[in-house]
């Protein structure tokens, strides 16, 4: 390909034919994301090995039984977000503790800042 079908080529290409407005962000969307930040545990399994995500959600899940459920999320290697739907439910996962998973110990953090 030469230097004038380059050209050419360029010149045809345009974006203002789709130029508009994509969409408008949710008006709650910060309210909600600082409720689900209210509502959060961040755990860390302490131990050497790569523990089995899908077994350490089903495990805790059953055992736990929050009356209106906790959403696991894997955040990077052995450490999770627990996402609770009431603080009821959170406060009581928090005061039965130390929680452990495969004899290691879950260390639980509440996040703060944005």
């Amino acid at each position: 390909m030469n230097f004038e079908e380059l050209a050419m080529l360029c010149s045809a290409l345009s974006i203002k034919e789709k130029e508009r407005l994509a969409g408008t962000l949710d008006s709650n969307l910060k309210e909600k994301g600082e409720r689900l930040m209210f509502l959060c545990l961040v755990g860390k399994v302490l131990t050497n090995k790569l523990v089995n995500k899908d077994a350490l959600i089903n495990v805790l899940t059953t055992i736990w039984r929050a009356n209106e459920g906790v959403e696991i999320e894997v955040l990077e290697g052995n450490v999770f977000a627990f996402y609770f739907k009431n603080t009821e439910d959170m406060k009581y996962i928090q005061s039965r503790g130390p929680w452990t998973f495969d004899r290691a110990i879950i260390a639980f953090e509440e996040p703060s800042g944005t």
